[in-house]
């Protein structure tokens, strides 16, 4: 069990450093994307903190700021962002109309959670959060390398 832990542990550091590198070589505005995109995947693992803590005011925080990142994220991929260090996909640009739909459905969704919130709908809110990470699978799959 020891070595099992280790070893994940192991795999674990050793794909956060490479990340982090690849971060510290990152040019301007992808690395502030970069940076953006890990906070938002700080602000999705608060969000499901803050549900299973049953704290609201969490909940809706998270939630908010989540939904601003997706009204700005495509603001983050001007015309020749890409390549480099950069994970995003030449798909972004070959269909930028497709990569906001994709931004607004995770605003759309990070909202919903808020409408749950003041709803006081624990159901809705679970249901709402599960509807931000399947949008966020949906556009890596998508526009991701």
């Amino acid at each position: 069990m020891i070595r099992v832990f280790l070893t994940l542990l192991t795999t674990l550091i050793l794909v956060f450093s490479a990340a982090s590198y690849a971060h510290k070589d990152a040019p301007g505005i992808v690395k502030e994307r970069m940076d953006l995109f890990k906070k938002s995947q700080q602000d999705i693992k608060a969000l499901y903190a803050s549900i299973r803590s049953d704290e609201l005011e969490d909940i809706r925080t998270n939630a908010v700021a989540l939904a601003q990142w997706g009204v700005v994220m495509p603001d983050y991929f001007p015309e020749g962002s890409g390549g480099g260090v950069s994970e995003a996909s030449a798909e972004i640009w070959k269909d930028f109309d497709g990569f906001k739909d994709a931004a607004k459905t995770f605003e759309l969704a990070a909202l919903s959670v808020v409408a749950a919130v003041d709803q006081g709908d624990k159901e809705a809110i679970i249901s709402a959060a599960k509807s931000v990470g399947d949008s966020c699978k949906s556009c890596h799959r998508k526009f991701r390398n």
